[in-house]
């Protein structure tokens, strides 16, 4: 298991290997969490961002294989030592293995949104100190309707400005070749409240 800062050098090796072709956002996290075989690098995961943002991928060869759970939990373990207070995640929950695997980790869903017609996301945190259960309490607002009304308008502005990828780069570790058009009817009429 390898941890390292995110650096040119990490980004063209994880391109090499096909780790962050489909998922950019590894690219912008402040550091890695990567594992190797034979000096190819089956996996990664990140952090980054003011939410403290997990992103993780597995090449498909390697999947199925317990390489995602010991990628989280070497990046949990980092994050505990680096002093951060929590570490959120976006999951399709979709998506039984990842799901599952985070649920097991420790991570509560704070809330659900519906994109788009085709992207959901599940909101989830891990929390090790007190001031992620400030954010968790900020996060939980997005849980009701008016909150994710917010929420939507907020996703649909910061999306028509210029600054919306550094913004969602920043904030998010965000760096998808294009950031999603919020779609606000879905978002709002598709509301699931997470219980917790």
């Amino acid at each position: 298991m390898n941890i390292t800062n995110t650096t040119q050098d990490i980004i063209n090796q994880l391109r090499k290997f096909n780790i962050s072709t489909k998922m950019r956002s590894l690219e912008s996290s402040d550091w890695i969490v990567y594992e190797t075989i034979d000096n190819e690098i089956v996996g990664a995961a990140g952090m980054g961002g003011i939410f403290h943002t997990s992103s993780i991928n597995i090449h498909e060869k390697f999947r199925g294989k317990g390489y995602g759970a010991k990628l989280q939990m070497e990046l949990i373990s980092e994050a505990r030592k680096r002093n951060y207070s929590f570490v959120t995640v976006f999951v399709d929950p979709r998506n039984d293995s990842s799901t599952k695997l985070h649920n097991e980790l420790g991570y509560e869903t704070v809330f659900r949104i519906h994109f788009s017609k085709n992207i959901i996301q599940d909101i989830k945190i891990i929390i090790f100190k007190k001031r992620g259960i400030t954010v968790k309490k900020f996060l939980k607002y997005f849980n009701t309707k008016i909150g994710i009304f917010f929420l939507a308008y907020i996703l649909k502005i910061l999306r028509s400005s210029f600054v919306s990828r550094s913004l969602f780069k920043k904030m998010l570790a965000y760096d998808e070749k294009e950031v999603p058009i919020p779609d606000i009817k879905c978002i709002i009429k598709n509301f699931e409240k997470i219980k917790g």
